[in-house]
């Protein structure tokens, strides 16, 4: 499971990005703020699964 759990927060930030985007009605700060914050999210997961990769 813990060796899963970086693709897990990735597929979550992925979904959630994709529901901020339908279900908002306006795009200010705190729209594009939630949006950075999961991108930054799946960008560090990323890195942590390549650093798992080049460790085994």
């Amino acid at each position: 499971m813990k060796k899963n759990l970086p693709l897990i927060v990735i597929i979550a930030s992925a979904i959630l990005i994709v529901v901020n985007f339908i279900f908002s009605e306006k795009f200010d700060r705190g729209f594009w703020m939630s949006t950075l914050s999961s991108v930054l999210i799946i960008i560090s997961m990323v890195l942590t699964i390549r650093e798992r990769k080049k460790n085994d």
